[in-house]
């Protein structure tokens, strides 16, 4: 294997991709993050909105509807040239590595615009107002002190999105493949699904090749934060500062809303019309035969509920996991534990999916007993919760964060249990971030690609594995019906638990409001006994 030419260009490929997305998606987050922060623009109030919702759609959705837009000769793109009567320039397509950089930078930036947000919006301003008044330029204060502020969250936000490019399958595996590109993780899959037989050697020393690459990107990444000081020390008399409008403010909006049409309106524009078209290509012509087709077959219904049990119970297991080994770790006052927690929420995140996945392959075909869940929907759920485990931690992390740990010392004085001040108390008051955070990692379970390509059996497939087949072989259509009809089902789930919350929510009150109105009855009883009748 690493005699050959083709793992060394894979190698390369998956350094530059990576490379590229995270230098593009890191300027677009940071400039949208400063524009919420220090511009004046009106647009700015949909950034966050827009950006929460394309972080929430899953890669493969992301990634079959911009497969659907910029298609060579059937795409939208291809059909608005066939309008004005001009041939599709080449360069144009996204099945090449520039449209696979350029789609994927559209995904990743909202990530980084989220996970840039916060830092952006704690730095205090009045220090670049204090180098202002010495002289300096407003420009020369954000790069100069600012910006170097922000080094601790731009080096782990760019180490993350790194090692996310350099694992990532889904977008190469549709984008990347058909025009011959290979990165490091469909090479990985190459080994094992399109050899005469299974190269599983192959696939393993590659594999450990790319965790080494992380590992060593981990290495740099402490060296380069080693005895460096960061901290902003503020007083209490910091007050926010009001944004004045300024003169470019228009050309802020106007970004602002050129990237939420490609990022957001676009994909799902195209996902339901492509859904509605009998083939796809045929703009103009459009059925529910798609759908009719999907609840007409009981194998397509199935691998629907079966995602949707899937998801829905692996999220909750993931949220509750993670909020336990969050709360752990930033409560407990044993080191070692808080060490060893720490450690291991992030293995699994230095490891690509493919090879999450050949190590469960290697667990559970080699050790006696465990063979018999191979290819099963247990093995596949185990998978997905360890694969999205080290996302869903850092989420409660930022979630426990807003709770004061005076309330919990509160609970401890009234003789409360530890897993009673964790339960009555921490998670009910964290219970809505919780629930949006189950939302996410559900719908990103179900979109989850490469855990379940290897897992995966005619028992077990998933939506995301069922799509990509329909995508490689040519139903489009019927993939983006496939994809929508999911997304409503989920969606449907969460309005139905939802309307069971606000039920047991009034029952629960209502004791209480039926308590209170007998104590205001008998007090107005009591005040018309003693007042004297005339």
């Amino acid at each position: 294997m690493f005699g050959s030419a083709k793992t060394y260009q894979a190698f390369g490929v998956s350094v530059a991709y990576s490379g590229l997305v995270l230098v593009f998606s890191l300027g677009i987050g940071l400039a949208f993050a400063f524009a919420t922060a220090r511009s004046g623009a009106r647009l700015t109030k949909l950034l966050i909105p827009s950006m929460i919702l394309i972080a929430a759609i899953p890669r493969l959705f992301f990634a079959v509807s911009w497969g659907m837009i910029g298609a060579p000769r059937s795409g939208m793109i291809a059909s608005l040239f066939r309008w004005a009567d001009v041939d599709m320039p080449d360069w144009l397509t996204v099945y090449s590595f520039g449209g696979l950089v350029f789609v994927t930078v559209l995904k990743v930036s909202a990530i980084a615009f989220l996970l840039l947000l916060g830092p952006v919006l704690q730095i205090d301003r009045s220090l670049e107002d204090a180098a202002i008044m010495s002289g300096a330029s407003r420009r020369r204060a954000v790069f100069k002190i600012s910006l170097p502020l922000l080094t601790p969250a731009l080096l782990a936000i760019a180490l993350l999105m790194f090692v996310e490019g350099i694992q990532v399958y889904d977008f190469p595996a549709l984008l990347a493949s058909p025009a011959g590109i290979e990165t490091l993780s469909t090479s990985v899959e190459a080994y094992l699904n399109k050899e005469a037989t299974p190269q599983w050697a192959s696939a393993t020393a590659l594999s450990l090749m790319v965790i080494v690459l992380i590992a060593l990107l981990l290495v740099a990444q402490a060296r380069m934060m080693g005895g460096r000081d960061f901290t902003s020390i503020v007083g209490k008399s910091r007050q926010p500062v009001a944004v004045a409008r300024g003169t470019w403010d228009w050309l802020v909006s106007m970004f602002i809303l050129m990237f939420i049409g490609l990022a957001l309106v676009l994909p799902l524009v195209q996902m339901i019309l492509g859904s509605l078209q009998p083939y796809f290509g045929m703009y103009g012509t459009y059925t529910l035969s798609n759908y009719a087709s999907i609840f007409s077959n009981p194998k397509q219904v199935m691998i629907l509920l079966q995602t949707l049990a899937t998801a829905s119970l692996g999220g909750v297991v993931v949220i509750a996991l993670a909020f336990t080994m969050a709360y752990v770790e930033k409560r407990s006052s044993i080191n070692v534990l808080k060490l060893f927690i720490r450690i291991a929420s992030w293995v699994p995140a230095t490891a690509p999916g493919i090879v999450l996945s050949l190590a469960f392959v290697w667990t559970f075909v080699t050790t006696p007993g465990l063979k018999a869940l191979y290819g099963s929907n247990i093995l596949m759920a185990i998978a997905l919760v360890i694969a999205h485990l080290p996302l869903a931690i850092r989420a409660c992390e930022g979630i426990l964060a807003q709770v004061s740990p005076e309330l919990e010392d509160a609970a401890r004085m009234g003789a409360a249990s530890p897993a009673t001040v964790m339960l009555a108390i921490t998670a009910r008051l964290c219970a809505p971030s919780l629930a949006a955070a189950w939302v996410l990692v559900s719908l990103a379970i179900a979109g989850a690609l490469d855990v379940p390509l290897l897992l995966q059996s005619t028992n077990s497939q998933t939506v995301a594995t069922f799509a990509y087949s329909l995508f490689n072989n040519g139903e489009v259509a019927l993939a983006a019906a496939f994809f929508l009809t999911y997304l409503a089902l989920f969606m449907m789930l969460v309005g139905l638990l939802y309307l069971v919350v606000l039920y047991f929510r009034a029952v629960r009150n209502q004791p209480r409001i039926s308590a209170s109105s007998a104590v205001t009855s008998r007090k107005q009883s009591l005040d018309s006994y003693r007042t004297p009748q005339p």
